[in-house]
């Protein structure tokens, strides 16, 4: 299989391993400013990015949704998702690379505390920048950046308690956002994309996932419908083809053994799949969109 995505620990920079504790911050400027303010597509394995823009916009893309936004706002990119930047000159913020099984993971006490910011790509619109919500965030990212910079005495056990309560004030941030919906159902929820993370190309039938959850198949569906917008079956469904587009785009690999790749036991099912899904035949969606 020929990647045609590149692949970096940071942007323009070629992967190399991490430690549990590994942790990167500098600003938006840092890397952009010499590009034109563009970040062009890339990808991470291993490592949760999270950019936050102060003043300014970006045009962001999260594999194939691009949108403006405007300040104040906090980008989630998880590891392997493709992604790429275009930013309004001089615009201000922080880009902080964390790993994703490290200081982005459990907590001290091995409750998943985190886990909200580990199952999609996501954009959360903070508070305005003097609101209590933006400029608590940008406090700690300043430190995070002065630790960084010139790190003293205990200076990884600070970073990692900095880091803790900043992703927490981005899931309350996140959970914030949520109308409507009860204390159990963000958990609850996160859970499941957990699953169909691990498990879309096994082809999972629902009433798996909802015996994992110890949840009936139509509360499975209600919370999915709830928190998404779609069925459980549905959200499946496009993460499986999520997957599709990704590798029909980014990679050489012959749609026959692509099919096999994504569980299909057939390449034929795969090609029915798709075409029922994008109006599209995989072939004719790959020349489309070809990368060069």
């Amino acid at each position: 299989m020929t990647t045609l995505i590149p692949t970096f620990s940071l942007y323009g920079e070629e992967p190399t391993g991490v430690s549990r504790e590994y942790l990167h911050i500098e600003e938006i400027s840092a890397r952009s400013a010499a590009r034109n303010w563009q970040i062009d597509t890339h990808t991470h394995n291993g490592l949760l990015q999270l950019l936050f823009v102060f003043s300014g916009t970006a045009r962001v893309r999260l594999d194939s949704a691009e949108n403006e936004h405007e300040s104040t706002i906090a980008v989630i990119i998880p590891p392997g998702v493709i992604h790429a930047f275009k930013f309004m000159p001089q615009t201000a913020g922080y880009v902080l690379t964390l790993d994703a099984s490290g200081l982005a993971g459990e907590s001290e006490d091995g409750t998943q505390m985190f886990s909200i910011l580990k199952g999609k790509a996501d954009v959360i619109v903070l508070e305005d920048e003097g609101s209590c919500s933006a400029k608590r965030i940008r406090g700690l990212l300043e430190q995070i950046e002065a630790e960084f910079r010139t790190p003293g005495p205990a200076s990884t056990r600070l970073q990692v308690w900095l880091v803790r309560a900043l992703l927490l004030l981005l899931v309350r941030a996140q959970l914030q956002t949520e109308t409507g919906s009860d204390e159990r159902t963000p958990g609850l929820m996160d859970r499941f994309r957990e699953q169909v993370e691990a498990h879309y190309a096994e082809h999972w039938p629902i009433e798996r996932y909802a015996k994992a959850l110890n949840l009936t198949e139509s509360r499975l569906n209600r919370l999915s419908q709830k928190s998404f917008g779609l069925s459980a079956f549905a959200l499946t469904q496009e993460r499986l083809l999520l997957e599709a587009r990704r590798k029909l785009i980014y990679t050489s690999t012959p749609i026959s053994q692509l099919a096999y790749e994504l569980g299909f036991s057939e390449p034929a099912y795969f090609c029915r799949f798709f075409k029922k899904q994008t109006g599209l035949t995989a072939s004719a969606f790959r020349s489309g969109n070809r990368q060069e």
